[in-house]
């Protein structure tokens, strides 16, 4: 198994710490592809690899110096 350690799941409201975007917003740019997928959980559970919601984090920092 390829599991990254330092990777977790986070839920909504650590998501929104990160990326304080609405969950609508958030929705539509992972509808767009440009926001990492959620990952289902449960029926009505999910979450984001947090790995992923800092990539996409560090991407944005780096396209601001350009």
């Amino acid at each position: 198994m390829n599991y990254n350690t330092q990777d977790r799941i986070i839920l909504a409201p650590e998501r929104r710490q990160y990326v304080p975007y609405s969950d609508m917003q958030i929705w539509r740019m992972e509808k767009s592809g440009t926001f990492p997928k959620r990952i289902k959980l449960g029926p009505h559970r999910v979450g984001w690899s947090l790995h992923e919601v800092t990539e996409w984090i560090d991407a944005r920092k780096a396209r601001r110096d350009l």
